[in-house]
């Protein structure tokens, strides 16, 4: 079982659509479960999950110490896809957030929740965490448990920026909390070579001290195929007419492969 976390100081670089068609590329082959940590429940939308309905079960049930994995994983949201499960997220996440600033150990309420439920969860080749742009306690709860970080962003100034901050916020955190560098890849999504400074930005990724290391050779390019997945609750490798994409994803698991992420 490999952990994984598509993580990202920016908001609205696709992270969530990259998840999701990650995991459902993975999932063609392997048993994958997605855990939403996201209090906007992105993830668990494009999953069709109704996150509103009454006494539903989800990631707030875990930081409120109340969970068992088998009460709270959704099997099979998308009915093509058997392979694919879910912990769906909850807006009361933004609550759950304040309710556990002052509990010792609040960092590792996610490690513990997997290690308390190994029996269950050890039935997953790869669970993905999909999170909010933020350096949160809940999210440094999956950034700590994970194997491995792949941040993402789009072509953008504050993209690029975003991507260091998180690695320059999260390295002073994973020190105190003695955890050995995590951040395994960068990938560039949403890549439009239309947008005028879109090669430079790609080339300063690639010569920056910070991410060329991490930088997949592999780029996600703006495609409206890939856009209409979250749409229409359909990972791209279950879309038809989007052969390009699906290759692109294939490349960027390849890499990740490579890499020993996945």
């Amino acid at each position: 079982m490999k952990i994984i976390t598509i993580g990202t100081c920016k908001g609205g670089t696709g992270k969530s659509m990259t998840t999701f068609n990650l995991a459902g590329m993975l999932a063609k082959d392997h048993k994958v479960l997605l855990i939403d940590i996201d209090p906007q429940c992105n993830l668990s939308m494009n999953l069709g999950v109704d996150v509103t309905q009454q006494g539903i079960k989800t990631t707030a049930d875990i930081f409120t110490g109340n969970a068992k994995a088998q009460n709270i994983i959704y099997k099979n949201p998308l009915e093509y896809l058997p392979n694919l499960d879910l912990i769906p997220s909850s807006i009361l996440l933004t609550a759950t957030e304040l309710n556990i600033v002052n509990i010792a150990g609040r960092e590792q309420i996610m490690s513990n929740f997997i290690l308390d439920n190994q029996a269950v969860l050890s039935e997953y080749d790869y669970i993905l965490f999909d999170q909010n742009a933020t350096m949160s306690i809940i999210n440094q709860n999956a950034f700590l448990v994970s194997d491995s970080i792949v941040l993402v962003t789009d072509v953008s100034k504050n993209g690029v920026l975003g991507a260091d901050l998180f690695i320059a916020l999260w390295e002073d955190i994973r020190n105190r909390l003695r955890k050995a560098d995590n951040v395994k890849a960068f990938i560039i999504n949403n890549y439009d070579k239309r947008i005028g400074l879109a090669p430079e930005l790609l080339e300063y990724c690639q010569e920056h001290e910070e991410t060329k290391h991490l930088l997949l050779n592999t780029i996600i390019p703006y495609n409206a195929r890939i856009k209409e997945t979250e749409l229409e609750c359909t990972p791209i490798n279950k879309k038809r007419r989007a052969a390009m994409p699906q290759k692109v994803y294939s490349q960027v698991i390849s890499e990740l492969r490579e890499r020993g992420v996945l």
